[in-house]
């Protein structure tokens, strides 16, 4: 059978399934209680179930099985699948004790490297590395510490970065879409037919997760999500030749998210598990990003990084040509906002620095009043509630629509954070 064809069919079941399961997840989270309360790190208003990656998880296993007794001729590796559920099973049920009890940072640390112990004593390690300019490295004894911080790199970034609506998730479907690109480039059927799995299911939670009736993946789900991402590529990697930045290239926002945490966290001499609410989405939100915006922005970020490794990868050089496009949207994003924010003294160089987490006096800079995130996006909804109620108004003398726009405010962190 068609690659091609094998990728469609892997993507459709595993999205119809996604798509029909989410919203009695929904229920279950708040049968069970395993909901996202607001609070100051958050976007929502109201609880949210926490339930949507038990889906995902269950969906992308049940698409498999039908799959392969319903209309592959062929029968699937579960051997590999069969390690890749057991630790998947684990996880989720280490990220469904923190969703519904909350389990501290450190603790729920132990547990992954429990399960990627596992995962390294049945052969799932990162023997060998293909770099540029260098080829393909053998590893020897250090496989087991580069497998270990592969995959606890994968499953925290993920965790990290899973702060708004569609930002986790799209980032997972770009990344999943990516790595059917690549296998079949290389031919690999059950990495093409994985990939497209986990892209279906993944993408169906995607709509569910910014609709109005909501549903988040939870610790559970970005953790699996970065698990399974982490498996599929080492599990690639191995199969052919591909350089590592190929392969990385779709999770360059939570790879970069995380090293700026790690080194913020550092600089202020704080716990690298205390939680906090300057990730990269965070800081877009207090430039004055709205979150559907901040998640737009970070996406065309993803997407044109993606494409520019795929060109390079695919030999394809035109692909450069949409992944300059995207890179320029954003940056014209990034543009207006600076515009509406010079009015308070920022520099283009200061906001840019603050974005990427390089310099946090960006908050002092402005002057203005400490507030949270969630204080943030509650101006901003107040803000276009008047925006819209004035452009509602005429001009008694003209008739022309009254429009009004108010200058986002750039805000400081909370007053127990330390710089």
């Amino acid at each position: 059978m068609e690659l091609e064809i094998v990728a469609l069919l892997g993507f459709a079941a595993a999205f119809l399934m996604s798509w029909l399961v989410q919203p009695h997840f929904r229920n279950l989270g708040f049968l069970t209680e395993i909901v996202d309360h607001p609070g100051y790190r958050r976007a929502h208003r109201e609880p949210v179930p926490r339930t949507g990656g038990m889906a995902i998880f269950i969906s992308f296993f049940c698409a498999l099985f039908f799959l392969e007794h319903v209309i592959l001729d062929t029968r699937l590796p579960w051997s590999w699948l069969g390690i890749l559920s057991g630790a998947g099973l684990a996880i989720l049920a280490l990220g469904v004790g923190d969703d519904r009890f909350g389990i501290h940072a450190e603790k729920k640390l132990y547990g992954q490297l429990v399960v990627i112990l596992a995962l390294m004593l049945f052969g799932q390690r990162l023997d060998t590395v293909t770099m540029p300019l260098v080829g393909t490295v053998p590893l020897g004894g250090w496989a087991w510490p580069v497998t270990l911080l592969w995959y606890l790199g994968f499953i925290n970034s993920m965790n990290l970065i899973d702060g708004l609506d569609g930002l986790a998730s799209g980032i997972s479907v770009l990344a999943s879409a990516a790595l059917v690109v690549i296998s079949m480039a290389v031919q690999e059927m059950f990495s093409t037919l994985f990939a497209a799995t986990v892209c279906g299911a993944t993408m169906a939670f995607f709509y569910w997760n910014v609709s109005k009736r909501k549903i988040f993946l939870g610790d559970s789900g970005s953790m699996w999500m970065g698990l399974v991402l982490a498996s599929l590529m080492l599990n690639l990697s191995q199969i052919a030749p591909i350089q590592l930045p190929v392969l990385l290239a779709p999770m360059i926002v939570p790879i970069w998210d995380t090293g700026t945490t790690i080194i913020r966290r550092y600089r202020r001499r704080t716990s690298i598990f205390q939680a906090d609410d300057f990730h990269l989405h965070h800081r877009l939100l207090r430039l004055g990003f709205s979150p559907a915006g901040a998640t737009l922005c970070l996406l065309l970020v993803t997407t044109g990084t993606t494409l520019f490794a795929l060109s390079d990868f695919l030999d394809a050089a035109w692909l450069g040509l949409p992944a300059m496009g995207m890179w320029m949207v954003a940056a014209q994003l990034g543009a207006q906002r600076h515009l509406r924010n010079r009015q308070h003294g920022l520099d283009l160089f200061s906001e840019l620095s603050y974005a990427l987490g390089l310099d946090d006096r960006l908050d002092k800079l402005t002057g203005r009043i400490e507030q949270d995130v969630a204080d943030i996006i509650d101006l901003q909804a107040e803000r276009q509630r008047v925006a819209r109620l004035r452009a509602g108004r005429r001009d008694g003398t003209t008739g022309a629509v009254a429009e009004t726009e108010d200058a986002p405010v750039v805000v400081r962190p909370r007053s127990g954070d330390h710089y």
